[in-house]
């Protein structure tokens, strides 16, 4: 078979949907020896996806068309014609599965976070994810999603029969997410960012309100008003709508002085920060799947996460949980984990349980999806 796959929303690398979409490659690029892909990508972005099989090539785009409207009307103009030339047509996101097409399409959903996030975009975006997105779901031959919640919901908000569903867990690259020994992470830490103190981290975009770092600094501030700690807050993410509301409510903070923004954190460096922490703290308020609380368990770190949507999911029964829409709840939970101190067997547990979750076993199954649609 012949197969196309658009990589037109990794936003230049800063998400959680261009990990998937990178990794997935990557993995596919292992797995499949048969089949022969072309991936579909902005030009500006050619070097985000690295090509190691004969079997895979690039088909690059003017810079134009990464711009939200033109990537809509390309994919239901120009991608329908080239998608003439493929047996089937991956598109990784719900936003761009074309109305119009000329060949099977499969999609994978992440997650429908605007019927759950009332605020989670501006009205003209709300209004498309409402209202427009279930219908470009239903286009789609079949639609792999990376939870179970997602499943759910799809069926639920857009209407897609269950055996149209595949749910196909992302993994991690363990590889890369492993534990190292915690003085080193530190002080590589120290060179590279300046952190000298103990910390807590959030790996998150910096996006209001859907990634509800507001309450984690107020759950933080309680921390420190009641114990005689150290510790800092350190939320690692790229600025998003709403960064600004972050960094103001952190700014006016009695302990605004231990509240660190190192930007955005390259994935290569996050197992310092994971393996550096004395927590991390994941207290988004919706997701379709989570990738930080598995690299972080991968790389041996205490991990506490919300209760909601996929996340309860994803942490099953060995990762702790809390209400994320209560600060209370959340300081609780930090003064739990904290409590429980360094146990070699939890840590043991986590670093086992993260590896469950395989990309070469994600991209095996993703190829059976393929097969069942060629």
């Amino acid at each position: 078979m012949k197969i196309g796959f658009s990589t037109f929303v990794m936003q230049g690398g800063y998400s959680g949907i261009s990990t998937y979409i990178r990794e997935l490659l990557r993995f596919l690029q292992i797995e499949d020896r048969t089949n022969r892909y072309e991936v579909l990508m902005p030009r500006q972005e050619c070097d985000l996806i690295g090509l190691t099989n004969p079997g895979f090539s690039k088909r690059l785009s003017p810079p134009v068309v990464n711009r939200p409207l033109v990537s809509l009307a390309w994919h239901n103009s120009v991608c329908a014609k080239l998608s003439r030339d493929y047996d089937i047509l991956h598109i990784p996101t719900a936003r761009r599965i074309p109305l119009i097409k000329s060949t099977r399409v499969v999609a994978t959903v992440h997650d429908l976070a605007a019927f759950s996030i009332e605020a989670k975009y501006d009205r003209p975006r709300m209004f498309f994810n409402r209202r427009m997105v279930p219908a470009m779901i239903r286009r789609a031959d079949h639609v792999i999603t990376v939870s179970r919640f997602t499943r759910d919901d799809l069926i639920r908000h857009a209407g897609v029969p269950e055996e149209r569903i595949s749910v196909i867990y992302s993994g991690i690259d363990h590889d890369l997410f492993q534990p190292m020994p915690k003085n080193t992470a530190r002080e590589r830490l120290q060179a590279a960012h300046g952190l000298d103190k103990p910390f807590f981290v959030y790996v998150s975009r910096l996006e209001h309100p859907g990634k509800n770092h507001i309450r984690l600094i107020e759950a933080f501030e309680r921390f420190k008003f009641e114990n005689d700690s150290a510790h800092q807050l350190v939320l690692a993410g790229a600025d998003w709508p709403g960064a600004d509301f972050i960094r103001a409510r952190a700014a006016a903070s009695p302990v605004r002085q231990d509240i660190i923004f190192p930007g955005f954190v390259p994935q290569k460096s996050l197992p310092l920060l994971y393996n550096a922490c004395d927590l991390m703290i994941f207290p988004s308020l919706f997701e379709g799947f989570g990738f930080p609380i598995l690299e972080a368990a991968a790389c041996g770190a205490p991990v506490i996460c919300s209760d909601t949507s996929s996340m309860k999911e994803i942490a099953g029964d060995r990762i702790p949980t809390f209400d994320p829409n209560r600060a209370d709840a959340i300081y609780r939970a930090m003064e739990c984990a904290l409590s429980a101190g360094a146990d070699e067997k939890r840590m043991q547990r986590g670093i086992e349980y993260a590896a469950t979750f395989n990309w070469h076993e994600t991209a095996r199954r993703v190829m059976e999806v393929y097969e069942s649609q060629g």
